[in-house]
Order: structure tokens, then C-alpha cells, then sequence
């Protein structure tokens, strides 16, 4: 995400937008609040006015003519464009603090699954201002410091936080151990870390806590993540239909110790790997190569290579895993 850049030549050399005038007079406190608010997206609050030197009168004169009004109290620059970034630090900004961009709005920030871009959605202790019709805004009193980072200059509640918020919206152990996976692949949590806050939050009763056990429990801080969503869906297909746990990111080795391939998943018990295929077609011939030279140096390796198909996944896998266990027969 990037920063929205601020001048004061762009900030005040516009004409109102309300009256069609210029301000009064050029203060040295304009300079600085536009330099203040272009570190914050071009959003600042009557407070950052008043402590860079704006009187009382200043403020309401240029708020009733200049400045571009997102909630009382709270402002953009004249001529900085809405977006994002600056819906999301306004609402924080209005908020009481503690308050930070939280749930669906923060998922997709940290590109976790059920992340919604398009989402307006904050968590703080309590909510005095008046709500805009697309603002969603949780109040809780068991939200502090401790539960809030700083993304891209915006308040955002930490990976871990949003983790048990996703939870309390939908409470299922695979949508959790998703969201686990997606925080392992981009670094932003640990077993340790998630376990910390999750132990500080759960209480009896709390929507979520027991897919949050569940999925938990799940966790093994010694495998490697999952590299996609699908790869999670292949896990948790075989896990589901009773077989051995599979292990992702499995390396296959040849008799003399080097590595030959990493599967998507394994099952080492029968020497069976697995590899998601995705929907794309491979027409390019040199990747056809590439891929049966794979094939055969898993094999060479004593492993059955099987592919897990897309809609089998999403129908429950039956084929794939008709075909792992007459592989398993054999193996027996």
C-alpha cells in the first residue's frame, strides 16, 4: 500500500470546495498539518490542528470552508482522494481508543482468507461518534494495546487478534487452520504467539474458542506451512476420510540423500506423494517435460506420485482417495 503525499501548495492552493474562496491567511500551521497528515494518508484530526499551532477559530473557520469532513472531529486534505487506506484510518481516528481496523477488514490486509478489501470494519471500547451506513464498528472491553500493530501507518489489530476475531464470525476448525496456514506462509505468527493471545482471550461461552482448540490442536509447529488454500483443502480431505496425516511440503530423497522433490503432501507410510493440480492447463511442452522428468525422479525414488484433481476436492476427494488406498494395498 502506498502513502498518500501531501504539499501544502495541494493542500491549500485548491479552491474551497464548499465556499470557492482560499482560507483567510496562509499560517505556518498549515505547512505543518499538511506535512503531518500526508505520513497519514491525508487524514488528521481537529486535535493535530490545534497542536501545530491552529486557534480554535482557525479550525472551525477552515473546517466550515477547507477542510473535507469524514466524521466529526476527523478530516482529509482538500484534494487527496478517498480511498482505502483513508476510510480505514478516519474511522480509526474517530473512534475511542483503543480502536483498530479488525476482523474482515484486517484479514484482508494480512491476506487471510474471508478477507474483504471493500470491508469498513473496526474494533474499539466504545463508540460515541455518528456511524456512517458502512462503517461496522465492534465494541469490546477486553481490547487493549497489546492487541494492535501498526500497518502502513493505520492502527490494525495484530495477525493474532484477527485470527480469534475471524473465529467469532465463523467458528470451523478447517476455516481457522486456513487462516493459520496463510499467517505461517507470510511469517506473521508463531505456534507461541497465537497460543499467547489465545489464552488471554478465551472464556467460556466465547463464539469461537472451541474451533480455536480444535484448529489449535491441529498445529504442528514442527511441519512445514501449506503453500496455498488448496493444498490446506488437500489436508484436510485426507484427514477427513480417515487416512494417515498427511505431511505438507514432504522432500523426497534418492538413495544417495539429495533431494529430488517437494510434494504438496505425503503420505511416507505407503511412499505415496501428492501434488494439487491446478486448473491451469499445461500446453507449453517444455513444462510437460519438466513435469515427467519430476515424476520419474519421485518414482526412481521409490514413491507413487498421484495428483489430486480440483473438483474432486471440492466434491470430497472420493477418487483421489480410492486411488491413494489401492496404492496403499499394494504398499502393504
Amino acid at each position: 500500500m502506498s502513502r498518500c503525499r501531501v504539499t501544502p501548495v495541494r493542500a491549500y492552493g485548491l479552491l474551497s470546495h464548499r465556499s470557492g474562496t482560499l482560507p483567510t491567511m496562509f499560517h505556518p500551521g498549515d505547512h505543518e498539518l499538511a506535512v503531518r497528515a500526508s505520513t497519514q494518508h491525508g487524514v488528521f484530526t481537529f486535535d493535530d490542528a490545534r497542536a501545530v499551532g491552529l486557534s480554535i477559530a482557525q479550525c472551525n473557520r477552515r473546517s466550515a470552508t477547507v477542510w473535507v469532513r469524514m466524521y466529526e472531529g476527523v478530516f482529509v486534505i482538500p484534494g487527496v482522494p478517498e480511498t482505502r487506506e483513508t476510510r480505514l484510518l478516519a474511522a480509526c481516528l474517530a473512534a475511542t481508543a483503543p480502536a483498530a481496523v479488525s476482523h474482515r477488514a484486517a484479514a484482508a490486509t494480512y491476506g487471510f482468507p474471508g478477507g474483504r478489501a471493500a470491508a469498513l470494519e473496526i474494533t474499539c471500547r466504545r463508540w460515541l461518534r455518528t456511524r456512517k451506513s458502512d462503517l461496522v464498528v465492534h465494541e469490546s472491553r477486553r481490547f487493549d494495546e497489546r492487541d494492535i500493530t501498526v500497518v502502513d501507518a493505520i492502527p490494525t489489530v495484530t495477525p493474532e487478534r484477527c485470527v480469534l476475531d475471524l473465529a467469532g464470525l465463523k467458528p470451523s476448525p478447517n476455516y481457522i487452520e486456513a487462516v493459520f496456514q496463510a499467517a505461517r506462509r507470510r511469517r506473521l505468527m508463531t505456534y507461541d504467539s497465537m497460543l499467547g493471545v489465545f489464552n488471554r482471550h478465551a472464556r467460556r461461552g466465547l463464539r469461537g474458542v472451541h474451533a480455536m482448540r480444535v484448529a489449535l490442536d491441529r498445529w504442528n509447529p514442527d511441519s512445514r506451512p501449506t503453500q496455498s488454500e488448496m493444498e490446506m483443502l488437500l489436508v484436510q480431505t485426507l484427514r477427513e476420510h480417515g487416512l494417515p496425516e498427511p505431511i505438507p511440503q514432504f522432500d523426497v530423497f534418492d538413495d544417495t540423500g539429495r533431494c529430488v522433490a517437494t510434494a504438496d503432501a505425503a503420505l511416507p507410510r505407503w511412499r505415496i506423494t501428492i501434488e494439487y493440480d491446478s486448473m491451469q492447463e499445461h500446453l507449453d511442452e517444455f513444462q510437460i517435460a519438466r513435469d515427467a522428468r519430476r515424476r520419474n525422479r519421485i518414482m526412481a525414488a521409490g514413491y507413487w506420485p498421484l495428483t489430486a484433481r480440483v473438483g474432486d476436492l471440492r466434491n470430497g476427494g472420493n477418487t483421489l482417495v480410492d486411488e491413494i488406498l489401492q496404492v496403499a494395498r499394494r504398499a502393504v
